[in-house]
């Protein structure tokens, strides 16, 4: 498939096509009318994902391939939601999901108590990256407004944040959830000591910490290495990459804070995403035509950020979340076998609540030069009583899909705009959303040539912060460690 680079004053899919081009599913509906593409173009991308075995690969996947070459890995977090006894791994999952349960509801009924008998009332997760994203994502979604039991997320190695967290809690009535998919993560190792250290000064030591400290990993002897006993241990396994994880036990904040039926909603809406994603062709498969759009758009129209605008402030955390998720995957220039991959791949992926951002980067976002792609969402339902205030959120979201592909004839910039109309801010939705962006992901990965699952320009600079915490210079331990 051949690429052009002329990128300005390029008419619309809707400008050369009297139909709106829609897709629906999970209750959500996509609209991909304000792409820069025409309908024979849009029908030579879907032949040119046929080519390429897009959703071939895709099913191969979720089906239990070797698709991480480089750790010689499945990439399996499909079957974390899976209700099919076909899907991979589908006992090992159902059996830990089953303990995950268990601990969920003795903490909400009350069975499992602190160890002075006090009922749990906040829930600490520690980890970081993949460990916190998700769950801080989807937490932000679906907590109600007055709930019996908070959730605090301890992440970055900053003693401001450990504190701030540490003073809204009680350490007797308190959970503390560690999760590390390695158990080797230095933030998580901190943390969890200084975590560790609070209980114990307020007098929760020996068997009495079981009662407060859980641990999840994919390293068998992490309850061994807290003191914990073995059955504080969850598990997460290597065929699960870290920013893929929520729906694993890195989960069980949420299945804790927010109850087991909503984290079944949440599975069963990223399974519904997953079905569609298998079972429907390209031209109305939704993370295929996201996935295609920004292939087109970085390969064509020489598209170089992505920008994510909730006009709702439950999913401010899905700017963050894709950040990781798109980023981390797609950051790479080199495929699985080392060679160099030509031309661009992921984009810069930034953004925030859009009606805050209206006020603050629309303006570049409007007449700048960039060249911008761009996801608006907003829900169909409120979560809120203020009708008023929908109305006027909602107008803003509709006028700004509009006004951001309104450019002047002389400009060296633009915007591309896809709509995303969720029914509701549910659970179920919410995972089928998630999910969407997910499967987009992996497909962008074969699409470009790169392993979406590995992540080896992070280890770098790991390295070089042990170098630098046991004080040598972090530019001599870079020339040692290049040579």
């Amino acid at each position: 498939m051949s690429f052009s680079k002329n990128k300005t004053h390029i008419p619309l899919l809707r400008d050369r096509d009297s139909e709106r081009k829609l897709a629906s599913t999970c209750g959500i509906k996509l609209d991909i009318s304000r792409q820069c593409i025409n309908s024979d173009e849009l029908v030579d991308l879907f032949a040119f994902a046929r080519e390429q075995d897009l959703l071939l690969v895709h099913r191969a996947m979720i089906n239990g391939a070797v698709v991480n070459l480089a750790e010689n890995r499945q990439a399996l977090h499909t079957s974390l939601r899976a209700f099919s006894a076909d899907a991979p791994r589908y006992n090992e999952v159902i059996a830990e999901r089953t303990r995950l349960f268990v601990i969920s509801k003795a903490v909400r009924e009350g069975t499992w108590l602190g160890c002075r008998g006090d009922r749990i009332t906040d829930v600490i997760n520690i980890g970081i990256g993949g460990s916190e994203m998700g769950v801080l994502a989807a937490w932000q979604a679906l907590k109600t407004v007055r709930t019996d039991l908070h959730l605090h997320f301890l992440s970055s190695v900053d003693g401001v944040m450990l504190e701030r967290v540490l003073a809204a809690c009680n350490p007797r009535s308190t959970l503390v959830v560690v999760s590390s998919k390695s158990f080797t993560t230095r933030e998580t190792q901190v943390n969890a000591v200084a975590v560790d250290q609070w209980l114990l000064d307020n007098g929760i030591v020996g068997a009495d910490r079981s009662r407060h400290m859980v641990v999840v990993s994919a390293k068998p002897t992490a309850a061994e290495e807290m003191c914990l006993p073995p059955e504080n241990a969850f598990r997460l396994w290597n065929w699960v990459g870290g920013r893929f994880s929520v729906w694993s036990s890195i989960g069980l904040p949420l299945a804790i804070t927010l109850g087991t039926e909503a984290f079944m909603e949440f599975l069963m809406g990223a399974n519904e995403m997953d079905l569609h994603s298998v079972t429907t062709p390209i031209e109305q498969n939704l993370p295929a035509v996201l996935a295609l759009l920004e292939y087109w758009n970085t390969k064509q129209r020489g598209v170089t950020s992505h920008c994510l605008l909730p006009y709702d402030e439950r999913l401010r955390g899905l700017v963050p979340w894709l950040q990781q998720l798109e980023m981390e995957s797609l950051g790479k220039s080199h495929g699985p076998d080392n060679n160099k991959i030509t031309g661009p791949t992921g984009l810069l992926v930034w953004g925030a609540n859009g009606n805050e951002g209206q006020h603050s980067f629309y303006q570049w976002l409007r007449e700048g030069v960039g060249c911008t792609s761009i996801d608006i969402i907003w829900s169909e339902t409120p979560g809120h009583r203020y009708a008023e205030h929908n109305r006027a959120l909602l107008a803003n979201a509709r006028a700004q899909a509009e006004a951001l592909v309104t450019r002047d004839s002389d400009s060296t910039g633009f915007n591309v705009v896809t709509t995303i109309a969720l029914d509701a801010v549910t659970p179920r939705c919410l995972g089928a959303l998630m999910a969407m962006y997910e499967h987009k992901t992996t497909m962008l990965g074969h699409l470009y040539g790169l392993n979406p699952f590995d992540q080896p320009g992070v280890e770098l600079g790991k390295k070089l912060s042990q170098k630098a915490e046991c004080g040598e210079d972090p530019q001599t331990a870079l020339a040692e460690l290049i040579h």
